[in-house]
């Protein structure tokens, strides 16, 4: 009789590890952005359909870009405001003017503290997740999600993309410690949009005559 309590007992323990280890398996599915391209992820960790990113949006607040399984790239723009995506938007990336020193390695050991400390909560934070593949299968990733799930409020949002052809090119020269200047690329302009591309619409002043 005691024997089989025991083994019992050693059954429920196997069991229950089991049992926690198919629920990490399970979290922890590959990532597929091509697949995935109108999600996003909310403060829950969910995914739900999200509109197409305006052009000069794609940057947001805080972008982190998978480096390897351990380690991310981090670079960090100004303040947004309210951002609101329509059918019609041009999503083509705005030239942004990255440069390589604006790339800060990070490590998924010291994630969390990373976050807290460049975390913006005055104003709607827009995050991206962004990956050089279209596959996101590493730990960086999944603790990166999980990390960031603590501080994304309601109104802010985090959406995962593949890397930008500017991101792409300042990462190259980044890892060869090159000297870079984004005059001497020869830019694919179907893929990116400069400043003297964009169109100025004259905004209608109306004026109120006296009688």
């Amino acid at each position: 009789m005691k024997r089989t309590f025991i083994a019992f007992m050693i059954g429920l323990l196997l069991f229950n590890c089991t049992k926690k280890e198919a629920k990490i398996v399970e979290k922890n599915i590959p990532y597929i952005i091509s697949k995935e391209n109108k999600g996003k992820i909310s403060g829950k960790d969910t995914i739900r359909p999200n509109p197409p990113i305006p052009g000069w949006l794609v940057y947001g607040t805080n972008t982190f870009i998978i480096n390897s399984d351990s380690t991310a790239y981090y670079f960090q723009n100004k303040g947004i405001g309210f951002i609101c995506g329509t059918e019609t938007a041009d999503t083509i990336p705005y030239f942004a003017n990255l440069q390589p020193k604006d790339l800060i390695e990070i490590s998924n050991k010291n994630l969390y503290d990373f976050i807290k400390l460049n975390y913006k909560d005055d104003f709607r934070n827009a995050t991206f997740i962004a990956s050089e593949s279209d596959t996101l299968k590493s730990k960086m990733f999944f603790d990166l999600r999980k990390s960031l799930n603590y501080f994304i409020r309601h109104r802010d949002f985090c959406v995962v993309r593949r890397t930008t052809q500017e991101e792409d090119t300042v990462l190259k020269y980044k890892r060869s410690n090159e000297f870079y200047s984004s005059a001497d690329i020869k830019w694919d302009n179907n893929r990116i949009t400069f400043p003297e591309q964009v169109k100025f619409v004259k905004p209608f002043i109306k004026v109120n005559k006296k009688i």
